[in-house]
């Protein structure tokens, strides 16, 4: 191989090479409502785990969403009991499953939790 292709390879070779940084995460950005419906899509996702690990980051998410937020504590729990009600639920399908997943985005997306959230955002912000 001559030298000029050589280099020409290592140059390829850099453009490609990826290196894992650490980034922040964007949760100062977000609302109290998106905090709020973010952590209890969290909640949901920490109750259905199939693991500790995966269990274990659910939780540790909903804690960092919490730390943002400015609800009362009353706030949490209410959506909390919520996340029971819909992880309760039977779903059927064609497949055999327990569709826990889509009973934690069903509930994200749910009017249930729209009003709670409604009812514990907006105008001055609360203390923790």
């Amino acid at each position: 191989m001559t030298p000029r292709i050589i280099v020409c390879l290592c140059l390829a070779t850099l453009g490609t090479t990826t290196t894992a940084v650490a980034q922040e995460p964007t949760t100062a950005k977000y609302s109290q409502k998106t905090l709020l419906k973010n952590w209890a899509l969290s909640r949901c996702l920490a109750q259905i785990a199939p693991d500790e690990a995966s269990r274990n980051d659910a939780n540790a998410t909903a804690a960092a969403y919490l730390e943002f937020g400015h609800q009362p504590i009353e706030t949490y729990e209410a959506i909390d009991k919520l996340v029971v009600t819909f992880i309760k639920r039977e779903y059927a399908g064609s497949t055999k499953s327990s569709y826990n997943s889509m009973k934690c985005i069903d509930l994200f997306h749910s009017r249930d939790l729209d009003a709670i959230v409604r009812t514990n955002v907006g105008g001055p912000r609360r203390s923790k």
